[in-house]
């Protein structure tokens, strides 16, 4: 059984990464095959996180396995009948011709394997979701006002979602299939080649002795590992399994040091070039180039960053942390020296996609060219085994994903044929009562009540088109009110009680799940703030303004977040009285938010608190101290 789970995702990656160079088959061909890799990998590989007893108990009784073989044959079938079919299904007209009931029962038979690869690896609530969009479609006639549709017949339904390009194997699955798959692989490579290691180490030369070095090593690491990994769970693990024994020996406490790398992994999916599988679905959604995205994408996400490490240093004076000695510390040059040449690869990717080439096209070659360069010195080399270990742990990281975008392709299919996005939005729209606010508040909850379940690419896909809508019709640009849902959609990965890194995290650190939560939050507190001011105004996404107001509107964001950090941490030049934080708080929100009266008003406050906590021993220091 292991030889042929190893086999089975060493030969999804090779298919895919011939696709990727050679080209993609027709949709029918490719999108079946790619989800019946995943859902037969899925019945070949123990659910995610299996006990140690329970996978004792399967490997001591394979008897009882051969339903789980017998599940991943079966969708191996499946596809294999839209590749031997592929010129009738391509050619027939969808929902008007018919299903035969051979083609009925093979879509009914796909789609319920999918489901239940879906509930083993990804969780109950995502399938639960589907299964009751598919009842909605059904019991449209019978549902009261806006709800309320002329219904699908069964026929109807599954011909839409499994023989049509618009459900099960729509945008969502055919961006698992190209960039998600080859991204996946891509940070694989980086991984094994060396790139982590010189990540951490150019980060300790860099910020290792500076004030709270150890929490800037692991924000700076695990922001630059995120930019071409984009899995706040992958990055957390890798990195957080020597960043945060660092933090802990240099004094952070275990909930904040976990916290720490938890929001620093988070945050790799919202800054480019690699920002995750909702980003390339996202720019396949609104039909732009990639690069548009990332573009956009990439002031936000520095922002995001910047707070974290405000925030770090903050409390690492706050409570008197030792700066790490700079003879324990490796030396920039000597890092460069040694793997200077891994950066080839992310550097060719970041020249393709300026360039505007396909993500496809640049992530492929990036990939060769990475593979090529770690051969230059013996620790970076990847040898074969380490080849045979990347096909196979590609094809575990991207299972997932692949379910997930099949699994939410039903309820994207069902929303389509009957009309719900438009009444959503509409809905939200009156509810809000056509106030700005209210209506970004409306999405922001609704991705993160969605997000507390589902994964972030799920909720991305169904924010963006039963929330995003609303904002469009009140004059935010596509573009924002896209990225507006997908922030939230990630921030609901450190939103209690189902921050998923955050457990990851907290067992390295051996800390409360709970604590390491709640700190998580307050450390992204920034993530939670910065979509409204860009939703308010788009120049922090360089978009309808020139280079001088982004400039401006850039520089007063980040003095707000400043303030933000001292204010949520408590210490700017000295522990902060009450009045003082308070004023630093009021003054973060008016500077993140855009308006030249507010931008005044913030510098004001700013300046306020940072006179009154002058060092003792200036002017006007003694009576401030008396006070």
């Amino acid at each position: 059984m292991e030889a042929a789970r190893v086999g089975l995702a060493a030969a999804w990656t090779i298919f895919q990464l011939y696709t990727a160079q050679a080209g993609l088959y027709d949709l029918l061909i490719q999108l079946p095959v790619h989800v019946g890799f995943a859902v037969a990998l899925a019945f070949l590989t123990g659910p995610i996180p299996e006990s140690a007893a329970r996978a004792a108990a399967r490997s001591g009784r394979t008897r009882r396995r051969w339903p789980d073989a017998l599940a991943a044959l079966l969708a191996l079938a499946c596809a294999a009948y839209y590749v031997a079919h592929n010129a009738r299904l391509a050619s027939r007209m969808a929902m008007v011709d018919g299903l035969p009931t051979t083609d009925l029962a093979v879509g009914v038979l796909f789609v319920l394997l999918l489901l239940e690869a879906a509930r083993r690896h990804i969780g109950p609530a995502l399938v639960v979701l589907a299964l009751a969009f598919v009842v909605y479609a059904f019991a449209g006639p019978w549902l009261p006002g806006f709800l309320s549709h002329g219904g699908e017949s069964f026929m109807t339904l599954v011909d839409g979602q499994m023989f049509t390009t618009g459900g099960v194997f729509g945008i969502p699955t055919l961006v698992s299939a190209t960039f998600i798959y080859l991204f996946v692989v891509f940070g694989g490579v980086m991984s094994h080649g060396g790139l982590l290691r010189f990540f951490t180490d150019a980060a300790l030369a860099v910020a290792g002795g500076t004030r709270g070095g150890a929490g800037k090593v692991a924000v700076i690491s695990s922001g630059l590992f995120g930019t071409v990994n984009g899995s706040a769970i992958a990055n957390a693990v890798t990195t957080g399994a020597f960043t945060i024994p660092l933090m802990m020996r240099a004094g952070y406490r275990p909930a904040f040091a976990a916290g720490v790398e938890a929001t620093a992994s988070m945050g790799g999916q919202l800054i480019p070039p690699v920002m995750g599988a909702a980003a390339f679905i996202m720019a396949e959604t609104l039909g732009v180039p990639y690069s548009t995205v990332a573009l956009a994408a990439a002031i936000p996400g520095v922002l995001y960053f910047v707070a974290v490490g405000v925030m770090v240093h903050f409390e690492a004076a706050r409570q008197g942390l030792p700066v790490l000695a700079r003879s324990e510390l490796p030396k920039l040059r000597t890092v460069l020296t040694r793997d200077a040449h891994l950066l080839l690869g992310p550097a060719l990717l970041v020249w393709f996609l300026v360039e505007g080439r396909s993500p496809l096209f640049a992530g492929f070659w990036a990939l060769v060219a990475s593979i090529v360069v770690s051969q230059l010195r013996r620790e970076t080399r990847i040898g074969w085994r380490e080849t045979l270990r990347i096909l196979v742990d590609s094809a575990q990281s991207a299972m997932p994903v692949a379910l997930a975008c099949a699994t939410v392709g039903i309820v994207v299919g069902v929303v389509s044929a009957t009309g719900l996005g438009l009444k959503l939005a509409g809905g939200i729209v009156g509810l809000a009562q056509g106030n700005m606010l209210a209506t970004l508040l409306l999405t922001m909850l609704a991705a993160l009540v969605l997000g507390t379940g589902l994964p972030t690419s799920a909720t991305y896909i169904i924010t963006s088109i039963m929330a995003a809508p609303a904002l469009v019709q009140l004059g935010v640009p596509k573009l924002v009110a896209h990225m507006f849902v997908f922030y939230f959609g990630i921030l609901a990965d450190l939103t209690p009680p189902t921050a998923i890194s955050t457990y990851a995290t907290a067992s390295i650190a051996g800390a409360d799940v709970w604590r390491t939560q709640w700190t998580a939050m307050a450390l992204a507190l920034s993530g939670f703030i910065i979509p409204f001011s860009f939703a308010y105004d788009p120049a922090l996404m360089m978009l309808g303004a020139g280079p001088v107001r982004v400039v401006l509107r850039t520089a007063a964001a980040t003095l707000g977040l400043v303030m933000l950090g001292a204010g949520v941490i408590g210490y700017l030049r000295r522990p902060t009285r009450r009045w003082e934080r308070g004023l630093l708080l009021v003054g973060a929100v008016l500077l993140i938010f855009p308006g030249w009266v507010s931008d005044a008003l913030g510098v004001a406050c700013f300046i306020v608190v940072l006179v009154s906590q002058r060092p003792a021993g200036l002017p006007g220091a003694a009576c401030g101290a008396a006070r």
